[in-house]
């Protein structure tokens, strides 16, 4: 799998992360039945709190279990969180406590009330400031896990048809078969699937407990979902790019195969024509020296002259390959020599 299939595949699964903290606003539209929980909560007597200590007693819920992907959904969220909570107060009422928020922890129901109005002791408050930061971790977690899935969908779905067009073309190019294609395919989709679930698993983590980093989201996404369009175009061309370039340079590879093969022909062919010519002049050679003998007169001198010739030819012989060997016309002789 390419690093540009990765790099995508995660910036289009961030981009795709969604992640939204609850606002007084989607108490009040999704979830009415809490809207008493904090307007009132801890409050005996007298008028309930302003708008902006509600938003400053939401934000003490810990962060990422107040977190959605919309405000529907982190409504939700938040009252599940506050089913068994109280609002409770640091310093109780019958020793001058205020129902602000700075006064005002969540706690569990059965722990507020078996406290009655004694004070929360340095301890208890301890106790509850690492449970709250144990439940946003916890919750991150949850939340990281619930965005997976969909990550991995975006990761898989960025980067199936590029591993399709990339072995495709390794298939047309004679690289590759087809079932190798195929498996390629899907271990390249599988990592790309892998990619985005850890992207937006960490993300969707980080961005719950954070909610300024979920802000930042937010603003970045619509960049993100552009740098991964554009990062898409660019794989799509580079892939044909290097499509091109693999052509070229097979073709080019062939051609000197090619000429190196003319080369070692031609070479063949002058080395036998170099042979051809020095058999030639070999028997050039013998022929001269066969007939630029002396001649001596008479039938004997003929006789001489012949079986010179025969051992001339027979001694180069060797020299030539298949000359054959000089005899006497069959059926035929010389004569014997008279005396005169």
């Amino acid at each position: 799998m390419s690093n540009d299939s990765k790099r995508n595949a995660a910036f289009n699964a961030a981009a795709g992360t969604r992640v939204h903290h609850v606002t007084w606003e989607n108490i009040k539209d999704f979830t009415p039945e809490k809207v008493g929980h904090f307007e009132r909560g801890g409050i005996r007597t007298g008028p309930g709190r302003t708008e902006a200590d509600v938003q400053q007693l939401i934000e003490q819920i810990p962060a990422s279990r107040r977190a959605g992907v919309d405000g529907q959904s982190a409504a939700q969220q938040t009252k599940d969180y506050l089913v068994d909570k109280d609002a409770s107060h640091i310093t109780p009422h019958s020793q001058g406590g205020s129902s602000h928020p700075d006064n005002i922890r969540w706690e569990e129901s059965s722990l507020n009330r078996a406290r009655g109005d004694q004070p929360i002791t340095q301890q208890e408050l301890a106790t509850l400031e690492n449970q709250a930061f144990i439940d946003n971790v916890t919750g991150a977690v949850e939340a990281g896990v619930a965005a997976a899935p969909r990550g991995a969908v975006i990761g898989a779905v960025t980067t199936l048809p590029f591993s399709v067009l990339r072995n495709g073309l390794k298939i047309v190019r004679g690289e590759i078969t087809a079932q190798d294609a195929a498996m390629e395919v899907g271990k390249e989709t599988l990592v790309g699937s892998g990619v985005g679930a850890v992207t937006a698993f960490g993300i969707t983590a980080i961005a719950s407990a954070c909610p300024p980093i979920a802000l930042a989201l937010t603003a970045i996404s619509p960049a993100l979902w552009a740098a991964g369009g554009v990062g898409m175009v660019y794989e799509f061309y580079k892939i044909l790019d290097d499509h091109k370039k693999e052509v070229r340079d097979y073709y080019t590879s062939l051609t000197k195969q090619q000429l190196g093969y003319l080369q070692q022909v031609e070479d063949e062919l002058v080395y036998e024509h170099q042979k051809a010519m020095a058999r030639l002049d070999e028997a050039q050679a013998m022929a001269d020296e066969i007939t630029n003998r002396p001649r001596e007169a008479g039938i004997e001198g003929a006789l001489k002259r012949f079986m010179e010739s025969r051992q001339l030819a027979q001694s180069r012989r060797g020299a030539l390959g298949r000359q054959p060997a000089l005899e006497m016309p069959v059926g035929q002789s010389l004569p014997p020599a008279v005396e005169s």
